[in-house]
């Protein structure tokens, strides 16, 4: 009895109770959760620096996309027109008649609508079907092409247009007469097309209205051309 009661408390010496003792704590366990609280501010400081760069970019990239889409359209509607024009071998006569009375003066200058309305609408179906073959991924805008240095310049990473979609194009002639010489006049008769372009950029979208005109035919009047007609705003 006495023995077992040594042991007991031999026991009890070695071995005291784990009542009111601190758990252990696994290896690391301390540094995990710092590593994770400085990856979450860091995470958090890179999105406030992109966010910031972005709202200081955007003006930037907005103007650099429209710039370079409004070039990429211009040069597809031009080329359009012109190969139109060149296939139809349109020609000034085609569209006015100048009446000359006995002395070669003019009298009148007849301007043939129905023949230009017909071309305009075949011009117009021309510059749409062109325009549906533009990539929106053609325009690219580097990075570098955004700071006023020339050692970047059109360098680095590049942001691209997600989508371009074109709406209604519009087109009207406008005839111009402009001094060629002593009692000559030149006139010009011209295609005015507008197209509004909406660009999807990082960030948002931007709308622009893309402009140009092409010389849809020409002649050199030679006399006296009535002050009527210089004075028109529309086609002769």
């Amino acid at each position: 009895m006495d023995m077992r009661c040594r042991l007991r408390a031999v026991r009890w010496r070695l071995d005291p109770p784990l009542r009111g003792r601190a758990p252990r704590r696994g290896p690391g366990g301390g540094r995990g959760r710092g590593w994770l609280l400085t990856a979450l501010v860091g995470l958090a400081l890179a999105a406030g620096i992109v966010g910031w760069l972005q709202h200081q970019l955007r003006p930037l990239v907005e103007a650099a996309a429209r710039a370079q889409a409004a070039n990429a359209l211009t040069a597809v509607i031009d080329r359009a027109i012109a190969a139109d024009l060149a296939e139809r071998d349109v020609d000034y006569g085609d569209f006015v008649t100048i009446q000359r009375d006995a002395s070669g003066a003019i009298t009148a200058m007849t301007t043939d609508m129905a023949a230009l309305n017909q071309l305009r609408a075949q011009l117009v179906a021309q510059i749409l079907s062109a325009l549906e073959g533009v990539d929106a991924s053609e325009i690219r805008i580097p990075l570098g092409s955004l700071v006023d240095s020339e050692l970047v310049w059109a360098r680095g990473p590049e942001l691209r247009v997600r989508a371009l979609r074109v709406g209604t194009v519009s087109a009207e002639f406008r005839s111009d007469f402009s001094q060629a010489g002593v009692n000559q006049t030149l006139h010009r008769i011209e295609l005015e097309v507008a197209v509004p372009v909406t660009l999807i950029l990082p960030g948002g979208q931007t709308e622009l209205t893309v402009e140009t005109g092409l010389r849809v035919a020409e002649t050199v009047i030679v006399g006296a051309v009535p002050d009527t007609y210089l004075t028109l705003n529309g086609a002769a």
